[in-house]
């Protein structure tokens, strides 16, 4: 399993100081122009989409805290 942070709105900047300020420790990528984000169906931040293992993806806008991110990895990997 991979999971990989993309930042959509504002500058390289504040991506970046995002980045440093939570310590996120997975691979971003700085999708300015939202290449990304259309691909995967995500219409605003905050989201989150999952690619499972037979391609299919899953989107879910909005945050999700921890009990929902152990439930949503939970069925992506059964």
């Amino acid at each position: 399993m991979q999971f990989v942070g993309v930042a959509w709105s504002g500058d390289t900047d504040e991506y970046v100081d995002f980045v440093e300020r939570y310590d996120l420790s997975f691979p971003q990528i700085d999708d300015t122009v939202a290449d990304v984000f259309t691909r995967f169906g995500v219409a605003y931040q905050p989201a989150i989409a999952i690619v499972l293992p037979d391609g299919e993806v899953q989107t879910i806008q909005g945050a999700a805290d921890g009990d929902m991110l152990d439930s949503i990895l939970s069925q992506a990997t059964t």
